[in-house]
């Protein structure tokens, strides 16, 4: 199965707490005069389903994002991907984080064609380190993400391990390692406009 645009929807998380930029919701932090949201909106233009992993719908009203809460409360980004890829219509999702103002649509086209169709999930590594929630997870990698949530094993990365997912090095890439950068403190936020 090689991936396109049309069979590949696009997931967004955004269901952090934000905790170091004063518990502020970072999907609607303000960049170059536009949210984090609305940047990665027009960046998956190209993508016909794109979901918003949320527990406040409220967040998507006026977007192109349908909401998707999760299923399991307090259980991350994990249980965020494996909500999403239960009701998705693609058999498969670029998964970003809202805080990645980095994001442009040339990524999504280079993580597309980076798959093979063995492949449950493949994921970004950068100079910085491994970026598991910058990446494609298929539909034949819920089964393990769900299995790792009923055991209460809740980090992405040991999901990633079970499931033999691919790490991409993107140091070959066209794409530098601050493309990869999130926004966690008010000095990232910060950097990034600058």
């Amino acid at each position: 199965m090689t991936l396109t645009h049309q069979s590949c929807g696009a997931l967004v998380l955004a269901g952090g707490r934000g905790s170091r930029l004063g518990g502020v919701e970072k999907a609607l932090l303000l960049l170059n005069g536009e949210t984090l949201l609305h940047h990665l909106e027009q960046e998956l233009s190209p993508f016909p389903e794109k979901l918003l992993s949320t527990n406040d719908p409220a967040l998507a009203r006026g977007t192109s994002f349908l909401p998707v809460a999760d299923r399991r409360k307090g259980c991350g980004p994990l249980e965020g991907i494996a909500a999403a890829l239960s009701v998705a219509k693609s058999p498969a999702l670029l998964v970003l984080p809202c805080d990645m103002p980095g994001y442009t649509a040339p990524l999504g086209e280079w993580l597309l064609s980076q798959g093979q169709p063995d492949w449950p999930a493949w994921v970004c590594s950068a100079a910085d380190g491994l970026h598991p929630l910058c990446g494609i997870y298929t539909k034949a990698a819920l089964p393990v993400l769900d299995r790792c949530l009923t055991e209460g094993i809740l980090q992405v990365r040991r999901a990633l391990s079970m499931m033999n997912a691919q790490v991409l090095d993107t140091a070959e890439s066209p794409f530098p390692p601050e493309v990869f950068l999130n926004i966690n403190t008010p000095e990232e936020l910060e950097k990034a406009s600058r």
